[in-house]
């Protein structure tokens, strides 16, 4: 089962991740990571955001 921000994640998407990492840092991050890809900027760790 994938976390809601799972659904939205690149990697996931891409299919370079099963969605079932326990150290990743945004699979159960209180924020939405869909907000975060929109602005390129994460606001539970206050840095910007580089996707390549």
């Amino acid at each position: 089962m994938t976390e809601n921000n799972c659904k939205v994640c690149p990697e996931f998407l891409d299919k370079n991740c099963e969605g079932d990492a326990e150290d990743c840092l945004c699979r159960r991050c209180p924020r939405s990571f869909g907000k975060c890809i929109i602005t390129k900027y994460c606001s539970e760790t206050e840095s910007i955001l580089i996707f390549d």
